[in-house]
């Protein structure tokens, strides 16, 4: 695609899914872990389920961000080599 160039809302949306998996994975991590020390007491438990949640937060975050925020859309091979080709212009010394 020649000429592309990756819209500010395209990136803007990138960047917002970024929050959608913060959110997602410190809600995972303080429910999993809330759970785990109030039926287990367990101190290690509590800790593997904080980071099991986390993960699986942010996981389950990032999945609702690329539907609510439609990333699914986005073509993510142009970006690239838009991207790579960029960056080859700048180590070269031209712009």
């Amino acid at each position: 695609m020649l000429g592309y160039h990756p819209f500010p809302i395209q990136l803007r949306n990138a960047r917002e899914a970024v929050q959608y998996g913060l959110t997602g994975s410190a809600l995972g991590a303080l429910f999993t872990a809330g759970y785990a020390w109030k039926y287990s007491r367990s101190l290690h438990g509590a800790g593997l389920s904080f980071l099991a949640g986390g993960v699986f937060g942010w996981t389950f975050g990032h999945e609702i961000a690329n539907h609510a925020l439609q990333l699914y859309r986005v073509d993510t091979l142009a970006s690239e080599a838009k991207f790579l080709e960029w960056w080859k212009r700048k180590t070269e010394g031209g712009y």
